[in-house]
């Protein structure tokens, strides 16, 4: 479709009111919009823009965080995981792990294991309490992972209520969002509007297992992170 048949479909459903959640849960408002629209995945197709735009619907009262993207920091390989579970990781005792790190990094401050983050011109640092480290997201690498997992978004927001014991949402705002802002992205980052996620832990035979870096964005700031907006609805 293109954004004016998009368009068209979103004021339509606008129209329908308040809608029964297609699913129970938080995936619920996804699914029924996704229904809605007549979509099997969670992107759209659109003829006027190059890219395949991500379709991402939300409460509009809701204050969780959703993650962009997961991306490890430099420099690559073994040494800095272990240096990162030596100095900052814990053990609780009960799972088997001699040493876990799940850990979330904000600015502002430090946080529980002694790490935070700090925005620099051209890298984001990890840094650590009493520790000298070297690890480090270069901002190109950034804005090119953004890009990737998110060139454009289908950004669609509704109220919602509960009906006895039932999920109803009226989706009555949306946005197309395109072109990463990384001035904007920097400053959310000091504000900690975007945190990090650490989550590692030593396997029994002393190996690193990563899940992976993510960085994580409050549901109510992603608009933020784009420069170009069009509203559809």
């Amino acid at each position: 479709m293109n954004l004016s048949q998009l368009k068209t479909k979103l004021i339509q459903i606008k129209k329908k009111g308040f809608i029964q959640s297609h699913r129970v849960g938080n995936t619920g408002i996804g699914k029924t919009l996704e229904d809605l629209l007549g979509i099997k995945e969670n992107n759209i197709p659109l003829h006027d823009i190059k890219d395949v735009a991500e379709l991402k619907a939300y409460r509009k009262k809701s204050k969780s965080m959703l993650t962009l993207f997961t991306l490890e920091p430099l420099p690559a390989g073994g040494n800095r995981d272990k240096s990162l579970l030596d100095n900052f990781g814990y053990s609780k005792r009960d799972n088997g792990r001699s040493k876990e790190l799940h850990s979330t990094l904000l600015c502002k401050r430090y946080n529980n294991q002694g790490l935070k983050l700090s925005v620099e011109k051209d890298k984001v640092k990890v840094v650590g309490k009493g520790k000298r480290l070297n690890i480090f997201w270069d901002m190109k690498s950034l804005e090119k992972k953004f890009h990737d997992k998110l060139p454009a978004l289908v950004y669609v927001l509704a109220n919602s209520k509960t009906i006895r014991d039932k999920e109803f949402f009226h989706f009555n705002e949306a946005y197309l969002l395109t072109e990463f802002n990384f001035a904007s992205f920097k400053k959310m980052i000091k504000k900690d509007y975007v945190v990090v996620e650490f989550r590692m832990f030593y396997k029994p035979n002393g190996q690193v297992r990563n899940h992976g870096t993510g960085f994580r964005v409050k549901i109510n700031k992603l608009y933020d992170c784009f420069k170009k907006k069009v509203r559809l609805l």
